[in-house]
Parts: structure tokens; sequence; C-alpha cells
């Protein structure tokens, strides 16, 4: 969506013509669905409110992953994206994230590390000053990222993700999946913990707490979260509220 989402109060005395033009991609077929899983892509009684929206237009996958969290402070439960960028290569403050159709949006502002061994875990993240949509020297389509500063020993193939104020990946947990994909229309998010932001943009939705999905289909993935698949088939990943993830031993060479 473009600035025109932005509307401001007024009295016009005729007619206005708003026209754009836009593209939008197919469909891909991600979930591993079986028919005797009847319980699969069940909802919980009541949604949450999004905590860490795209803070600009953007979009999120079905097959992306969540978490849910009931938290007795909070109005609502509360809900945290997995957001993810795969890094294509590295030049100084600059990190080349590979872009497609398929990619979630980084956004100016945003704070994204190398995700840590271990979900939750702490992380070395710094912030996005600005964000250029070009092709790397090998001809790949890369959002050209530049960091407030050098990300400390990012390189090609690592998988960036969001951290929280905390300093800590700001998802703690898996236990949920987007079941289709979702448009986050607005130019302008609110910040979800102030009451102040008025006129801006809050989400809010329902996910849903099991899922089966072909991994070359979701969206990029680090270790930390392939290391909570509970699915026993090669290429599949499955996530289940009500079934703890059982993380095997690391092994080495």
């Amino acid at each position: 969506m473009a600035e025109i989402t932005r509307i401001d109060g007024g009295y016009f005395a005729g007619r206005s013509l708003v026209q754009q033009s836009g593209s939008r991609g197919g469909a891909r077929h991600v979930f591993y669905k079986i028919d005797d899983l009847k319980d699969d892509l069940v909802t919980p009684p009541l949604g949450g409110q999004v905590k860490n929206p795209f803070p600009r237009a953007a979009k999120f996958y079905a097959g992306d992953l969540m978490e849910y969290r009931v938290n007795e402070k909070a109005e609502l439960p509360e809900i945290f994206l997995l957001k993810t960028y795969k890094v294509h290569s590295v030049s100084g403050t600059t990190v080349n994230i590979e872009r497609s159709g398929y990619r979630h949006l980084p956004c100016i502002g945003d704070n994204l590390g190398v995700a840590p061994d271990v979900i939750g875990g702490a992380m070395t993240a710094k912030q996005i000053n600005s964000i250029t949509s070009t092709t790397d020297s090998d001809g790949t389509p890369v959002w050209a990222c530049v960091f407030a500063s050098a990300l400390t020993g990012v390189k090609a193939g690592d998988i960036l993700t969001e951290a929280g104020e905390d300093g800590n990946m700001i998802v703690k947990r898996i236990n949920a999946v987007a079941a289709w994909d979702y448009d986050f229309m607005w130019s302008e998010s609110a910040d979800p913990y102030s009451q102040d932001e008025f006129e801006k943009a809050r989400y809010f939705l329902t996910p849903d707490l099991r899922g089966s999905m072909y991994i070359f289909r979701m969206s990029p993935m680090p270790q930390c979260v392939l290391d909570l698949n509970i699915a026993n088939i090669e290429g599949v990943f499955r996530v289940d509220a009500f079934n703890k993830p059982v993380v095997l031993p690391k092994t080495t060479d």
C-alpha cells in the first residue's frame, strides 16, 4: 500500500478519483495435510494483539510461525511474530538480505541480529538505518540494509531475527502458526504498548495451535527453531501447542 492509505480529515465539495497500481504474487501450498488429523489448524478460544507488528505495510505468510502468550497482566493474549531474514552477503555495515515474493520485509528501525543458539536467547542486534531494494553482485535480488553499526560475525547464509528491548530474541517459544497470509496494510503501526498513538494501526489475530508444513515452502528458519520440530518426517515441520518439542542433543562431525 502506498501513502494513499493515509487520510486527513476535511471536506471536498466535488468528486475525487484515487488510482493505484500494484502486483500480487501467486500462492503456494505450504501445509502438509493428512486426512486423519482432524484437529490440525485449530484455534484458541480467544485471539490476541500482535505485539511486534511490521511498522509499515508488509506481509506475514501462511505457514509462518509465532508465539501465543496468555498474560494475566494484559487484557488480551499477546502474539509475537517470528520474523526471519536470510543473509546473502555482507559488506561493512551493509547486510544484503535475500528478497523475493515470499520473504519478510525488513523495515527501518528494526532491531535485527543473528538468531541465537537457543530460542529466546541473548543476541547481538543492531538497528536498521536505511534499506534499498537492489540486486547483489551475482544478480540475486536483495534488500541492502545499512545498520547503525556492523553486525559482528554475520555471514552469508545466517538467519537474522528480531530482538526485544531486553536484547534477547523477541520470540520465546514456538506454539502457533498462521493458517493463511496476513496483509499488514497500513503505512504506520501504533506502538502496541502505548495508548497515545490513536490514529495508527493496531493488529489483532487468532493463530492456529497445530499445523504441519513443508519446510522448503516456509520462511527461512534458524536452527534454534528447527530444533523444536516435532515431525518425524524429513522435510516436514510440525508445531503443536499441546505437545512439547523434544530438543535432540547436537552431534559433532
